[in-house]
């Protein structure tokens, strides 16, 4: 319910400019953000405090780490006009989380120990600013073809401009490539501490190096190659449909990331 009302107060703000919307939906955000953690504290220490990795957990972790992304986001840019749309994913997340904890309660393996833990949560981290980057992008697309069309509508009046939305996406993207950065960091120390238990150069593995690499080369294309976001937009809206249905098949069909079999 939390997600749900913070979301119609962004999209209150968004949609017709209501200025009690703007004034509560910043700490209602933070609100949210805060019962989420002490949830998910609580929900762990039914477990002596380890994660237990289930669909039910993940898209609710989905959904807190796209808010805590976006709070960052925000706080760095100073814009809050596209909060609608990255809560509408959250919220979306959560909502299937809370469904499906109601009628069958998620169950999983647990995973203890350092390593591990930073591992899936700075994973799911990076694929949540993957998300706020192929949202930006798309949004981006969307008003920069409205601006080719003389289309002055509503998207173009209530949106930052296409260099705050540039802007935008490129934090975003930079907080993907800091948190696939740990993803590999930590997923290196757990493989050396499990006597290599994750094979190196199994395909999903590679496909991670690669976005990651990808990322990382995005954050320099702009100035040395001189390229605008326009160029780059539909690569990360690429991304963020691709990892989503990596994370949905995932959910689906296996425990782990580093065992899924199709």
């Amino acid at each position: 319910m939390l997600y749900v009302v913070t979301t119609f107060l962004y999209g209150a703000h968004f949609f017709k400019d209501r200025e009690g919307a703007k004034n509560y939906k910043q700490p209602l955000l933070a609100l949210t953000v805060l019962t989420h953690v002490v949830y998910l504290g609580l929900l762990t220490s039914l477990e002596g405090y380890m994660l237990s990795y289930s669909t039910v957990n993940l898209m609710s972790m989905v959904a807190l780490t796209l808010a805590i992304t976006y709070i960052f986001i925000e706080f760095t840019t100073k814009s809050d006009k596209t909060g609608f749309f990255v809560l509408a994913f959250a919220a979306g997340a959560q909502l299937l989380s809370s469904v499906l904890t109601a009628q069958t309660p998620g169950s999983g393996p647990t995973f203890s120990g350092l390593s591990i833990g930073v591992h899936l949560i700075a994973s799911i981290f990076g694929f949540s600013a993957i998300a706020i980057a192929g949202l930006y992008s798309f949004l981006y697309l969307l008003l920069f073809r409205q601006i080719q069309r003389n289309k002055f509508e509503l998207l173009f009046q209530r949106l930052p401009n296409l260099e705050v939305l540039e802007k935008l996406t490129m934090h975003a993207v930079a907080f993907g490539f800091i948190f696939l950065s740990i993803t590999l960091f930590a997923g290196m120390i757990e493989q050396k501490a499990s006597s290599g238990t994750v094979t190196l150069f199994e395909p999903k593995l590679i496909t991670l190096v690669v976005i990651w690499l990808l990322y990382g080369a995005s954050i320099f294309v702009k100035p040395l190659i001189g390229w605008d976001l326009k160029h780059m937009a539909y690569l990360f809206i690429f991304l963020f449909v691709f990892v989503t249905m990596l994370i949905m098949l995932m959910a689906l069909f296996s425990p782990t990331f580093h065992r899924l079999s199709l």
